[in-house]
């Protein structure tokens, strides 16, 4: 029998941020049959019920009285003091605690209570390895098994619906992360993230004594083009050279927009010769399937280059003397 994959992978728990998994929990409060709760950790010892979801319908007037409450201003003294320090534990050890509780006590209506249920504390830390919440899941063993017990048919639907979300909220985590560092208009890395990928590799670069190339070209022309004919058209322009370029520089090359219509290529472990060689490709393929034309500059890693700025105002100087020069051109220092 072939064996059936699980529903929630740790392949797609590792993709999730911090924000994406709360949001994964909140979803779950609406399905699953536990009691769930989220508690903030405010000091040594000291706990606030931030969150519940509601197990049963004739509990949620309850759950949502102690919201914002300490733990000690919701339980009753005889379950208080055990929860609080296995809270405390939990904490302390930075690893999840599982305990079981079993009790009896007079509710503050005076009505005989029977507590047993096992209870599982999660850490929850910060980007600082401090743990500033824990989030709680506990199960009421003072009902029979079966009370537990989800059909096969409720089981089968609460998985669809789970990794329907999960999906969802993978592919908005992604398309968040792609809006955050690509140029929205040619689909290039955005300069803020292009300077930082590209710090990584002249770092890189400069370690091991690897050659390391930048190219910064722009439009021959641009301004004229978007004044006499409009910024749609420019629009179109500026992808239209994005697109020429992703499809001729390799899969490690870094291309992003630098600003208005410059764009820059950083080609890790290429020399001055490799580096002209792309570029002359690129101008060549630009101008046989369009009617644009390129000026490039291209500046190879130097000893004394500190940080990428470097490079880049030497490529810039070698792409305004292929502007005097007569555009359409490249000029590579020697």
């Amino acid at each position: 029998m072939q064996q059936k994959t699980p529903w929630l992978t740790s392949d797609i728990l590792n993709r999730l941020n911090a924000n994406t998994c709360l949001l994964l929990v909140r979803s779950l409060w609406e399905y699953c049959p536990e009691h769930m709760f989220i508690v903030r950790v405010e000091g040594p010892g000291e706990f606030v019920i931030e969150a519940m979801n509601s197990t049963r319908q004739a509990l949620s007037a309850e759950n949502s009285a102690v919201i914002g409450k300490r733990i000690e201003q919701s339980l009753p003294p005889p379950l208080c003091h055990g929860v609080l320090a296995n809270l405390c534990r939990c904490v302390e050890s930075g690893a999840p605690v599982r305990y079981e509780e079993n009790d009896d006590y007079l509710d503050r209506d005076g009505i005989y209570q029977h507590v047993h249920r096992q209870t599982l504390l999660v850490p929850i830390t910060n980007t600082e390895g401090m743990v500033t919440h824990l989030f709680g899941i506990s199960r009421d063993l003072a009902f029979p098994p079966e009370h537990h017990v989800l059909s096969p048919a409720v089981t089968g639907e609460l998985e669809r619906r789970v990794s329907e979300r999960t999906a969802e909220l993978v592919a908005a985590n992604e398309k968040l992360a792609y809006l955050a560092t690509h140029d929205h208009l040619t689909g290039t890395y955005n300069r803020r993230y292009l300077m930082e990928l590209a710090e990584q590799e002249l770092r890189r670069a400069t370690r091991y004594e690897l050659p390391l190339c930048l190219l910064m070209l722009d439009i021959d022309h641009f301004k004229t083009l978007n004044d006499a004919r409009g910024h749609l058209v420019g629009d179109e322009a500026l992808r239209c050279v994005a697109r020429t370029i992703l499809a001729t520089v390799r899969e490690c090359d870094l291309v992003g927009r630098y600003g208005g219509d410059e764009f820059l290529i950083l080609m890790p472990e290429t020399t001055a010769s490799g580096a002209q060689e792309l570029a002359e490709r690129l101008r060549n393929t630009l101008t046989q399937t369009s009617r644009l034309t390129l000026s490039i500059g291209i500046a190879s890693l130097a000893p004394g280059d500190d940080v990428v700025i470097d490079l880049i105002d030497r490529a810039d100087t070698l792409l305004l003397q292929a502007k005097r020069n007569g555009r359409n051109r490249i000029e590579c220092a020697a």
